[in-house]
């Protein structure tokens, strides 16, 4: 299967062209509708792994121009080639559904920021375009830093560098080893079109999963109690009917301590 792949330089991006063959694509920022064809042509994929985007909440409120360039438009154009899309979503279109309907199915879907609705926007005009996209609404991902490859600020280097944390005893949300976010993308690419929850889920709040972490490596980080969140933990049954299972969040935590020798 040949991939052209967006965001290559990027921390999902980077995993996963680390583990397969793919096209890392140019920077798409500066691309004309024309150029992302001219960009698909030249390469002439199977398909269209896309993990490019803006995902800062906050950037994306004070420059809404720039999230729905990023976040919905962008993404139609590669759509509108022709080639078979995998699209990374997000766990954010659950912001504003109610907790008591948690873990969350594909089809509970309230946003409650922009970038959330920019996400959903993206989903739905996608799949109206072609029924043949994938959509991954991938959760909170973690990863230690490696050599040459993209290591944004996350769950887990929060919980090895920062004296003090605070989350929240309320929230349930999961957290997701970014490294089998990236091994299962193939599999992805051949899943019928439709949305797909995807990563690992967890019944623990996540106050509870940093003091299950703290234990387990024996942290010195204080935790504190961030007040209530609204929970965004994700139902993953459907991608797990197709045969794509991740590890629970606990599980795939103490996958990423044996891996680096925490």
């Amino acid at each position: 299967m040949k991939i052209l792949l967006t965001g290559a330089s990027g921390f999902v991006g980077a995993r996963i062209a680390a583990a397969f063959p793919v096209i890392p694509s140019p920077s798409l920022r500066s691309l004309t509708r024309d150029g992302v064809r001219r960009m698909v042509d030249e390469a002439e994929p199977d398909v269209i792994i896309h993990t490019a985007a803006i995902s800062d909440i906050a950037t994306c409120e004070k420059n809404p121009d720039a999230s729905w360039h990023a976040n919905v438009e962008l993404p139609l154009w590669l759509v509108g080639t022709g080639v078979k899309c995998v699209l990374f979503s997000s766990d954010q279109v659950y912001s504003g559904a109610p907790s008591d309907g948690h873990p969350y199915s594909e089809d509970n879907v309230c946003p409650a920021n922009l970038y959330a609705r920019h996400k959903l926007e993206m989903e739905q005009r996608s799949l109206d375009l072609s029924g043949e996209t994938v959509l991954l609404r991938a959760t909170w991902m973690y990863d230690m830093p490696i050599c040459g490859l993209a290591n944004r600020s996350n769950f887990l280097m929060t919980m090895l560098r920062a004296g003090e944390a605070a989350f929240s005893g309320t929230q349930h949300r999961a957290v997701t080893y970014v490294r089998e976010v990236a091994l299962h993308v193939c599999r992805a690419a051949q899943l019928p079109g439709g949305v797909y929850n995807y990563g690992s889920e967890n019944s623990l709040t996540m106050l509870e999963t940093a003091y299950w972490l703290k234990n387990q490596l024996q942290l010195p980080v204080v935790l504190h109690d961030a007040g209530p969140r609204h929970d965004l933990w994700m139902d993953c049954s459907k991608a797990a009917a197709c045969g794509i299972t991740f590890s629970s969040t606990t599980d795939g935590l103490r996958k990423c301590i044996a891996d680096y020798s925490l």
